[in-house]
This record gives C-alpha cells, sequence and structure tokens, in this order.
C-alpha cells in the first residue's frame, strides 16, 4: 500500500504538506469557488482510512484558496440525481434510505467506483459524504478546520464533523452581499432542500433543537464572532496569524497519546448521543483501556513520583507546562510495539517502552540465531 504523502502526490483536489512530524494539513483545492463535489469526498475518505496514528497526530481541514473555506456541495450533482425521478414525483425518505443502505452494501464489496460512474452516482457521493464526516469524528487524531474564509451548507458540516474549528475574524475583500467575510451557514432552505451531510443532526446536538431550526430555517448566516458566541467556533485569529496558531496548537494537540486521543473522541461523539448510563459504561471501558496502554503506565508512574511535590504549594503553575505533552513523552511506536509483543507472548505484563524495544530486539536475535541454527542442522543432514 502506497503511503499517505506517495498518493497524495497524485491527488487532483487536495494539497499537502506536514508542518511538523506528526501534523498532517490537507488543503481543498477546487476552483474557482471551491465546492464540495463526489470527487473531492472520495480522496478525502482514501486519505482519512490511511492514516497512521504511529506516524500522524492531527490532520488540518483548510482550503488552497484565499479568502474563502468551501462555499457549499456543488449542486449539479444533486441535480443530477433528482434529474432521475420523473418529474412531479415524490420519492417517500425510507426509499431514498433504502437506496442508500443498497449502495452501502455493495460498496463493501468495491463495487463504490463503478456505481459512482453509473447514473447513480449521486447515491454513492451522499453515502461517500457521510463516510467523510465519520471519519473526520471517529479517526485517532485530533481534526482541525482551519476555516479562511466562508463556509456555507456542505462546508459547514465538513467544519462542524471536525474536533476543533479556528476560523478568521476580518472580512474578505470583494465578496459582495451577505456572503461577503467569514461565516457559518446552512443556507439549503432557499433550494427547497435540507442539509444533506449532518447538519440538522450537529447543531442541534450542539446547540439545541431551536437554535438549530433557526439557522436551518431561517437560512442564518453566521458571521465569525457569532459563530465563535455560539460555541460553533474555538477561536478567532485574524488572517496573518490563522495558520501559525492553528499550527502551535495542532503541535500541542500531536503530544497527546492516540489510544486516550481516540477514546475522548469514542466517548464524546458516540456516547453524548446514548443515555447517561449507557454513556458512562461506554466511557469506563475506554477509561480501563487507556489505563493499561504503556504509555499511560509511564506517564502514571512518573507522576506518582512528583506527587507530593505538586500538589503542594503552587499546583496550578506547575500543571501549566504539562498543557505541552504528558508526564511521560508519547513515543510514536510504544502502542505499536506493545501489540506486537502481545501477539507473540500475550501473558507478558505490560512493561514500559524501553523494555518493550529491548525485548523486541532480544527477540529478533533470538529468532536470527535459530534460523542460523536450523540452517546448520539442514546442510548436516
Amino acid at each position: 500500500m502506497p503511503s499517505v504523502e506517495g498518493w497524495l502526490r497524485t491527488s487532483r483536489y487536495l494539497k499537502s504538506r506536514r508542518p511538523s512530524p506528526r501534523v498532517l494539513l490537507l488543503s481543498i483545492s477546487n476552483p474557482p469557488h471551491n465546492l464540495l463535489n463526489g470527487d473531492v469526498l472520495y480522496e478525502l475518505s482514501k486519505v482519512l482510512k490511511m492514516l497512521s496514528a504511529q506516524e500522524t497526530g492531527v490532520v488540518i481541514l483548510t482550503s488552497n484558496i484565499d479568502d474563502l473555506f468551501i462555499s457549499h456541495y456543488d449542486v449539479s450533482e444533486i441535480v443530477d440525481l433528482a434529474s432521475l425521478v420523473p418529474e412531479g414525483s415524490r420519492i417517500p425518505p425510507s426509499v431514498i434510505r433504502g437506496a442508500l443502505y443498497v449502495e452501502s452494501w455493495l460498496h463493501t464489496f468495491g463495487l463504490r467506483p463503478w456505481i459512482r460512474r453509473s447514473t447513480v452516482a449521486g447515491l454513492a457521493n451522499l453515502n461517500c459524504y457521510h463516510e467523510v464526516l465519520q471519519l473526520l469524528r471517529s479517526i485517532p487524531q485530533v481534526t482541525i478546520a482551519a476555516i479562511n474564509g466562508r463556509a456555507f451548507g456542505g462546508g459547514c458540516e465538513l467544519a462542524l464533523a471536525c474536533d476543533f474549528r479556528f476560523m478568521v475574524d476580518t472580512p474578505a475583500e470583494g465578496i459582495p452581499g451577505e456572503a461577503r467575510g467569514s461565516g457559518l451557514g446552512q443556507p439549503e432552505i432557499t433550494l427547497g432542500l435540507i442539509p444533506g451531510g449532518g447538519g440538522t443532526q450537529m447543531l442541534a446536538r450542539m446547540l439545541g433543537p431551536a437554535k438549530a431550526l433557526e439557522i436551518c430555517l431561517e437560512k442564518t448566516l453566521l458571521t465569525a464572532e457569532e459563530a465563535r458566541d455560539l460555541g460553533l467556533v474555538n477561536a478567532l485569529y485574524s488572517r496573518k496569524e490563522l495558520m501559525p496558531k492553528t499550527f502551535e496548537f495542532a503541535e500541542r494537540m500531536a503530544r497527546r497519546a492516540p489510544a486516550a486521543v481516540a477514546a475522548i473522541k469514542d466517548s464524546v461523539y458516540e456516547g453524548a448521543s446514548r443515555p447517561i448510563m449507557q454513556g458512562m459504561r461506554r466511557e469506563n471501558g475506554n477509561f480501563g483501556s487507556c489505563a493499561m496502554e504503556p504509555e499511560a503506565l509511564l506517564a502514571m508512574k512518573k507522576y506518582l513520583e512528583q506527587q507530593d511535590d505538586i500538589l503542594g504549594d503552587d499546583t496550578l503553575q506547575k500543571f501549566q507546562p504539562l498543557q505541552d505533552g504528558t508526564f511521560s513523552e508519547f513515543r510514536p511506536n510504544s502502542a505499536y510495539l506493545e501489540r506486537q509483543w502481545s501477539r507473540v507472548t500475550p501473558r507478558t505484563p505490560r512493561q514500559p517502552v524501553e523494555e518493550l524495544v529491548q525485548i523486541r530486539e532480544t527477540a529478533r536475535a533470538r529468532i536470527k540465531e535459530r534460523a542460523k541454527e536450523r540452517a546448520k542442522a539442514a546442510k548436516a543432514k
């Protein structure tokens, strides 16, 4: 399988670079309006599935076009799908859900590329859209939307699916009317549509049903300041500061242990949508799993060594530097080494990373020695 960087070099719509070793920047490039479409989503899905937690801790999504994040989803693709139905006919939502389910089932057999070339490509594109949004919320990487301009419709949904959102706070020049400047919104109602990428669900969970209805029914286009005040955006920066501040934050997030990142995301996104006791059981399971990770054991042991001093005077000041990391710096290959070793000796207690590395090297040396012994024995026969 090619590396993420190798595959991205052939990408048509995604420009990439690494501002630091464990941070991947993906810039969407589909000029002139930076519309989302099936091809863009397919490439995003491909990249997100290829990511390795050992190599990448943070994914930043932004635009390769100045003063513009994502205008919206390409309406022409929606028209193409709708045109398959005789004019005046109405297809019940249950039929559409059934068709989407069938396409998703066919995708398990690797048929989506074929479906995307057929007359029902819109079904594949819609499922791919939902897949990308779900991946952004479920992968063990921290996902950040660096919103450098307007993000309406599908662009708003793509940003909302990320774990963090940073946005420019100054208006863009040369963009007329209410679309001028950076802002978020779901204006689909003006086309007789509803948000199709999870906008109704994410807004209702973030802001409550009343505000979600207002934004979707009123076609409310939120300014950057309004989005921040509602909690949809984590921070606002000037155009000059947006990317440096995003990189600074991403570097800090990249130092978090992937197992803990994945567990927190699962507990929040999946647990919070269930009854509280189900959510707490999910959290408890994730907590126990994290506590047994090698990097967590190292961090806890180092904390216990310093506990009395830290909990003495100036506790808050002593905890502040830890915002940039953990008590034991995460090592990208620690979880991998632990899993590899557990396959060979499943009853071996979990050990610090340094011991796991030494055990691995010793095991490799023994394997080589045994191979030489077998070769000599074979020659003797």
